[in-house]
């Protein structure tokens, strides 16, 4: 739902309207605060420069227009005041607002449960000193894993993935099974040229595809880096970070929540 959330900015942009929230509901509770920490009105009206539905006095409120979340969802910016460089730029400074909203956050109120789920992933990877090496026996982690990593997201979109991924070889002229399948071979022949090929692939996961979790932990060149974020901590924010913060990343294209990983990483300046 993050998706909807800069799609209102693009809109409320081309339309030279302010952005109005309501304080509870979309988009507040129903996906800022699922994804980021820290969010708080104060925060939002200063540094977004989001207005607030009772703020707006009586006599205006007739004149605002409402849109749905599938309106948002499905809008596309053909405001010509605007390239797409613009778009890019803006939409970059909303994520690195919301993180640095999150950091602070995080520096306030490091033990907070919210804190927890968000670096629960890197924690049991990554953890400092033996609690690391006890995290990973409990998990049943018995692979060594490496400071370098990468991060393979497997998302199998239901029953749409492969209309989804027809439609984006049509459109854009992408392989419409990679995307699905992550077959080793191509793995293996992205991250040889950026000398990740020893390193750990760590890979986040629906769930949906447990022939491709198959087939890569059973690949001989593969499989011995190859392990699956473990359900017991694998949590969306987790992931998230897990994801943001590797040294390389594979998605599916028409994955929203892959898309998403690929912006902040640009936005934050990962590459």
């Amino acid at each position: 739902q993050i998706r909807e959330v800069f799609h209102a900015f693009d809109m409320a942009r081309d339309q030279g309207g302010a952005l109005v929230f309501h304080e509870h509901g979309f988009p507040i509770e129903l996906s800022l605060r699922k994804l980021f920490l820290g969010i708080e009105r104060t925060e939002l009206e200063n540094r977004l420069g989001i207005t607030f539905f009772d703020s707006v006095e009586e006599k205006y409120r007739s004149k605002m227009k409402t849109v749905s979340q599938e309106e948002i969802y499905h809008y596309i910016s053909n405001d010509t005041d605007y390239s797409m460089f613009d778009g890019i730029e803006h939409r970059h400074y909303i994520i690195q607002e919301l993180y640095r909203i999150t950091a602070r956050e995080m520096e306030l109120r490091p033990g907070s449960p919210d804190a927890a789920d968000m670096c629960a992933s890197l924690h049991a990877f990554f953890g400092k000193g033996d609690g690391k090496g006890n995290m990973l026996k409990e998990l049943g982690i018995t692979k060594s894993i490496t400071h370098k990593y990468t991060v393979i997201h497997s998302r199998g979109l239901e029953n749409d993935g492969n209309r989804f991924m027809n439609k984006a070889q049509e459109v854009f002229g992408i392989d419409n099974r990679a995307g699905l399948d992550h077959p080793a071979d191509l793995i293996s022949s992205i991250l040889a040229p950026l000398g990740m090929n020893n390193n750990s692939i760590l890979m986040i996961t629906d769930g949906q595809s447990p022939e491709v979790v198959q087939r890569l932990s059973s690949d001989p060149v593969v499989g011995p880096i190859f392990q699956v974020v473990p359900s017991k901590v694998s949590t969306v924010t987790g992931d998230l970070m897990l994801a943001i913060f590797s040294d390389v990343f594979i998605g599916n294209p028409v994955s929203t929540f892959s898309q998403y990983i690929v912006q902040v990483r640009y936005a934050l300046g990962i590459e």
